[in-house]
């Protein structure tokens, strides 16, 4: 899906919603990202969370959140809007507002020359300067898109599912309308934790390049193909050892029986 994903962009407008959502995967898929970090309810409106105090502060990410440096660790200050005349080295992401109440965290990542396409802080650098050449100030919310007439609006969690859902139906067409609907904006966050964890990283590392508090990223774990090639690897020492003493050649466990055969059995 997410290669689908990435040739849609090749084919699409750089703002569009396709587009627009693909560079969050790509750096979502590194920080797992709560939806409210980046999207909005609606698509016109912006999300704010108010304190006791009844002061009010905007959820999702303003650019005064996202500091990028260059390959001396300089923090890069001047941006060409109208195409990026440089590739920052790393990116500094300050999260004001959490679910957990670890509010004014950053987290720092370094940019994936190998991986041109899916370089997170190139994805990242690509969403800081679309939301400056759409009109966003530095107040505004980054997660802006153009949609079919021409409008600019407001990153969500329900335009983000359509698109996911879509590219669902196109690379996955035996899958039923239940399991089609099942993919949404949290499928994001979920994909970084399972990621994690298929690359063998230890649970400290998840939860605080993930920003969990406690033990629940486990919920969100999955019985992937990866971790099962993983499990056969981890045991192939026992395994040869087994051939070793029991001799490789020798026959005396049954094959699997025909179909036919086995039929006929019961």
């Amino acid at each position: 899906m997410f290669v689908e994903m990435a040739n849609l962009t090749c084919d699409s407008d750089s703002n569009s919603a396709i587009s627009v959502t693909f560079d969050w995967l790509a750096l979502g898929r590194i920080l797992g990202f709560r939806v409210a970090e980046y999207a909005q309810t609606t698509q016109s409106q912006v999300d704010a969370y108010e304190y006791a105090s009844g002061n009010k502060v905007i959820k999702a990410f303003i650019p005064s959140d996202w500091r990028f440096y260059d390959e001396k660790g300089r923090i890069i200050t001047i941006h060409s809007l109208e195409k990026a005349h440089i590739t920052p080295r790393k990116l500094k992401v300050t999260f004001r507002i959490q679910k957990n109440r670890e509010n004014g965290q950053s987290i720092t990542l370094a940019a994936d020359d190998k991986n041109h396409h899916i370089c997170p802080v190139r994805a990242a650098y690509r969403i800081y300067l679309r939301a400056k050449r759409l009109g966003q100030s530095d107040d505004q919310p980054m997660g802006v898109f153009v949609n079919h007439q021409g409008i600019v609006r407001y990153l969500t969690a329900n335009k983000i599912a359509e698109v996911l859902q879509s590219v669902a139906k196109t690379c996955h067409p035996d899958l039923t309308r239940d399991e089609i609907m099942r993919f949404s904006s949290h499928s994001i966050r979920v994909w970084a934790v399972v990621l994690l964890d298929e690359a063998g990283m230890n649970p400290d590392f998840i939860k605080s390049r993930l920003r969990w508090m406690g033990d629940s990223y486990r919920l969100y774990l999955r019985d992937t193909a990866i971790l099962q090639s993983k499990h056969i690897t981890a045991l192939e020492r026992s395994s040869n050892d087994f051939l070793a003493l029991f001799g490789e050649n020798r026959t005396v466990l049954p094959d699997i029986v025909p179909v036919d055969d086995a039929m006929g059995s019961y």
